[in-house]
């Protein structure tokens, strides 16, 4: 590879088209699709998908164009990217979740895939759903974690784990004293509401109290589940509210007790289905599943 070939790469990543480039460089748009040719050629791997009219970015060109931002920390630098993308090595992982389940997995799951994978670099994001599959059909992330969602154009999903919302309780509330609470003990209790935050649904809650037909008050409403846990944690309310989060708060006054019947949640791994399969991705994808269902066994 050559300083033009990279200067021409980076003008196309930058601008979005080889035509643009080509008006920007003041060089035939021909002269810029035979540079990528001949780029692409010194690789080892392709950079472009082209079409009749727009040439589509792989996503080892989006990974090279990293390194090539990089690229005045020295060429050696460039080299070693493009070795490690043709023996589909990852220079780095981007994985996002919404903040609980974050905080509850990251950790174990790391400290897992560092043991196979100790010089990975790892952006670790949180999101709110929706903007977590905004990223996701961007590529601008390699991973996410969250509730289920409808089917959306471009996007796969993996089953990660099944859960129930627990009943999370200050622990001198009366009701604490029980192993298993049930909707009839939600009676008159000042319960905290959950607002859906992007694609979040939590109408099986509301539906669990109006089937028994209970009464609760709802003076507090919450999007986020770190919130209502140090509300409950203040004595302030009780909640049914998803297990997550709530490691964080049994160490203080917080406990949880099982809810029955079960209000259970689908969580999912998702990413680009145009995205080429990773190893270090899908081992990553397992780890979780693995820490996560571990993790929350141990819960209750």
């Amino acid at each position: 590879m050559n300083q033009r070939q990279l200067d021409i790469f980076k003008t196309v990543m930058e601008h979005g088209s080889f035509r643009m480039a080509s008006k920007l460089l003041n060089i035939s748009a021909p002269a810029v699709s035979s540079a990528m040719k001949r780029l692409e050629e010194n690789l080892g791997f392709k950079l472009f998908e082209r079409g009749q009219t727009l040439s589509t970015p792989t996503p080892e060109a989006v990974r090279f164009f990293q390194g090539v931002e990089r690229y005045f920390s020295g060429p050696e630098l460039l080299e070693a990217v493009a070795a490690k993308i043709r023996n589909n090595k990852p220079l780095s992982l981007t994985i996002s979740a919404t903040q609980a389940l974050s905080a509850f997995i990251f950790p174990p799951a790391i400290k897992t895939f560092r043991q196979s994978y100790p010089d990975t670099e790892l952006m670790i994001e949180c999101f709110s759903s929706s903007e977590i599959l905004t990223r996701i059909q961007g590529q601008q992330t390699n991973l996410g974690i969250l509730q289920s969602f409808p089917e959306m154009p471009g996007i796969i999903q993996e089953p990660l784990i099944k859960a129930a919302h627990v009943c999370a309780l200050h622990k001198s509330h009366p009701l604490a004293k029980k192993v298993v609470i049930t909707p009839q003990d939600f009676h008159g209790e000042d319960v905290l509401k959950i607002v859906p935050s992007g694609l979040g649904n939590w109408d099986a809650i509301e539906h669990a109290f109006q089937e028994h037909n209970i009464e609760t008050k709802h003076t507090i409403a919450i999007q986020n589940s770190n919130t209502g846990y140090s509300l409950i944690n203040a004595g302030l309310a009780i909640g049914l509210i998803e297990p997550f989060a709530a490691p964080t708060w049994l160490t203080d006054r917080v406990v949880i007790r099982r809810f029955s019947p079960a209000v259970v949640f689908d969580y999912v791994l998702a990413y680009s289905s145009l995205a080429r399969p990773q190893q270090a991705l899908c081992d990553f994808r397992e780890m979780a599943r693995r820490e996560c269902l571990k993790r929350l066994d141990s819960l209750l």
